[in-house]
């Protein structure tokens, strides 16, 4: 019997219209009536994964921010959190200006309510339609090492496929004192999301910190992704499951593979696994 069951957010539980099917919500809440302890393990922010999974009946402290911030919502306080020290996070833009590409910086955990910008190329639609979708949140500046002045959640960068390829071995030479995570844009499969965090952080690690917290053991754990920041997490679950939408590279790690999202993957997975 699997007591934890930790979902990622885009690409499992959203499609890629940013929705999430009544089989899947069914599925949670079935879950969460067997007495099975839900949540999600997601590189989403608070405000933006409260905003995504404001359906679901999840009980236990979420992973947020790709395991740097574990959550207890209904008590609206941080059981864990990391931020990125200031001085690595203006490396990590120093990196990326040398490169030509164009860093995001995100304010602190635990709200991280606000991310800033100071240039973007014009034809970089994966950036442009994530600033679109959080219209409320982004702020342009004259520069962004103004806002580093502080430690902060995360730096990132959205980038086409083939720009990141030809650099990434450059990026990981020059921060190797942060954890740089590279995943498919689950929005743009032609664009990836770079993030730079605090070392050691990952969404296994955060899984693995939340159930020694909730006192289950790993093998207990069944965890669900389908992008390269769920890696980790799918290491550490004693039953690491990956979306059939996922890359090659996650369902090679899997233990299982359910359907796509786009063919309810997770409630197939959920009916197979938890009775």
């Amino acid at each position: 019997m699997y007591r934890l069951l930790a979902l990622d957010i885009d690409g499992t539980l959203l499609d890629g219209r940013r929705e999430m099917s009544d089989a899947t919500v069914d599925a949670v809440r079935y879950a969460a009536g067997r007495g099975v302890r839900v949540t999600v393990c997601t590189g989403r922010s608070l405000p933006s994964a409260e905003e995504a999974v404001r359906h679901l009946p999840l009980n236990t402290p979420y992973v947020l921010n790709n395991g740097a911030l574990i959550y207890d919502a209904p008590g609206r306080r941080a059981r864990y959190l990391r931020n990125l020290p200031s001085h690595l996070a203006m490396n990590a833009v120093r990196v990326f200006r040398g490169i030509g590409f164009h860093p995001i910086v995100y304010g602190p955990l635990p709200e991280v309510q606000y991310f800033y910008y100071d240039s973007f190329d014009p034809d970089n639609h994966a950036f442009i339609d994530y600033a679109k979708q959080n219209a409320d949140r982004v702020h342009r500046v004259d520069d962004v090492c103004a806002f580093l002045r502080q430690d902060i959640a995360c730096i990132t960068v959205a980038e086409r496929n083939e720009r990141v390829y030809s650099r990434e071995s450059y990026i990981r030479s020059q921060l190797t004192d942060t954890g740089v995570v590279f995943e498919i844009s689950p929005w743009d499969p032609g664009y990836h999301v770079i993030t730079v965090m605090p070392y050691g952080v990952s969404k296994g690690d955060g899984l693995r910190r939340l159930a020694r917290l909730l006192g289950i053991g790993l093998s207990e754990v069944m965890a669900v992704g389908d992008n390269l920041n769920d890696l980790e997490m799918l290491d550490v679950a004693g039953l690491g499951v990956a979306m059939g939408n996922g890359p090659p590279e996650i369902r090679a790690r899997a233990d299982h593979i359910t359907a796509s999202v786009d063919e309810e993957g997770v409630a197939r997975a959920i009916e197979r696994f938890i009775r």
